[in-house]
């Protein structure tokens, strides 16, 4: 039974490093962008105001903001303290926000707050600056891409420009908090919160509207500017098609 249980934790953490969303004691971490300067169909849903959302940002704002999501998907509140972003092109780390309570099935959402709509401006944060490398341009200018480009480029595309990718690799923000306590840290690998390291207003050049949103992806992922969030289904089948391995495993080791 001790090698069956070396087994079993074996597959869990295997698992769970590929899973494709991330997930930590009851509750998911998505990132996005919010810009209401100009019109686009991008904007992250749900916001500030909508049904079972929590703040401690005020609504109408002016907004040109990245944002961090928490979805309480357990059966109780769980109370986030410590918040923090930092961002190691510019060696700035992010704490203006206080704590938050997010009860069971609500959403929390950390953003600019008081009314500053440069407090967190965080598509300026990029290593590129105003525009990225042709390589890593975004769809409609490069069709292989996304609607994104830069660091947050596709793989495909990253790997055509293998300089610019592992500069991008080493500049990625990473979100960190206590929650209920504990600590947690999430690395925003797709860098949806600095827009792909580069000014994304700029992305009209590329034939987009301008503006500067992207919707809500789940962090830790591959990334698009449409949005990207956790599948249930998929993680259920995950768990279902675990539980069957062990239960072979268990069946070998007792025959």
């Amino acid at each position: 039974m001790n090698r069956l249980l070396l087994v079993f934790v074996a597959l869990l953490v295997a698992f769970g490093f590929a899973a494709p969303s991330a997930t930590a004691d009851s509750f998911n971490v998505f990132v996005g962008y919010a810009d209401n300067l100009r019109a686009s169909g991008f904007f992250p849903t749900p916001w500030l105001g909508d049904a079972g959302v929590v703040s401690q940002s005020p609504l109408g704002q002016t907004l040109d903001t990245g944002a961090i999501r928490i979805d309480n998907t357990g059966a109780s509140s769980i109370t986030i303290t410590n918040f923090q972003v930092f961002f190691p092109n510019i060696a700035t780390t992010f704490a203006i926000w206080n704590t938050l309570v997010i009860g069971a099935g609500q959403t929390g959402i950390f953003t600019e707050n008081n009314f500053i709509d440069t407090q967190f401006d965080t598509s300026d944060f990029g290593i590129f600056g105003a525009f990225p490398p042709l390589a890593l341009a975004p769809a409609p200018f490069n069709p292989s891409n996304n609607g994104i480009g830069g660091c947050s480029s596709t793989p495909a595309v990253l790997a055509t420009d293998p300089v610019d990718a592992a500069t991008c690799a080493a500049n990625v923000p990473v979100i960190s908090f206590m929650e209920n306590g504990n600590p947690f840290s999430f690395s925003d690998t797709g860098q949806i919160l600095n827009t792909g390291g580069w000014d994304f207003v700029n992305n009209g050049v590329f034939g987009e509207d301008g503006n500067e949103s992207i919707n809500w992806n789940s962090i830790g992922g591959q990334v698009n500017r449409g949005g990207n969030t956790p599948e249930p289904a998929s993680l259920l089948l995950m768990g279902t098609g675990l539980l069957s391995l062990c239960g072979i495993v268990r069946r070998k080791f007792q025959a």
